[in-house]
């Protein structure tokens, strides 16, 4: 009886101290409600969202033309071959359908590959123009709001214009 009550004693303190914790994290409620995680989960391509979308690629920030033209492709929605290359999206919070779109854009990669930040339109506007960006993906009514067009005096920024009907440049 000794025994027993010693060795539930043990285990109540092992849950106290390995097990409450990680209860208290991400992954412990995630488990308790049986989520699945990200490598168990089956990873879903999103749909490109209808609309017409402004994509901006930085050009110093890709220095490899043969990458930026496998991005240019993969923005513009063609098949493109794998690109060993990262790549950090920026969007506006205030844009839904740019953030559609880049959440679209990162499902058709392998995971981490593409990190995608919504940040306030103005300060995403002055990032562009300092050239602080990899890309930029803005629905074509945040980017006529928002002024973008004037950004297409920078060289260094490559304008894509992707719409359900196809891409131009």
């Amino acid at each position: 009886m000794r025994r027993l009550l010693h060795l539930i004693a043990d285990l109540a303190v092992l849950f106290l101290i390995l097990g409450l914790p990680m209860l208290c994290t991400d992954t412990g409620r995630a488990v308790l409600r049986g989520q699945p995680d990200a490598v168990s989960g089956a990873s879903v391509i999103a749909a490109q969202p209808s609309g017409n979308y402004v994509v901006l690629l930085n050009t110093d920030r890709h220095p490899d033309k043969g990458n930026l033209a496998l991005w240019e492709q993969f923005f513009t929605g063609d098949e493109a071959p794998v690109i060993f290359e990262d790549i950090s999206c920026l969007t506006a919070v205030s844009d839904r359908g740019g953030r559609d779109m880049a959440e679209s854009c990162r499902s058709r990669l392998p995971e981490n590959q593409m990190t995608v930040q919504a940040i306030d339109s103005t300060l995403l506007l002055s990032k562009a123009e300092y050239g602080l960006f990899d890309c930029i993906i803005l629905s074509q009514e945040a980017a006529d709001a928002g002024g973008a067009s004037a950004l297409s005096t920078h060289p260094e920024i490559l304008f894509l214009y992707v719409s359900d009907k196809g891409a131009s440049t």
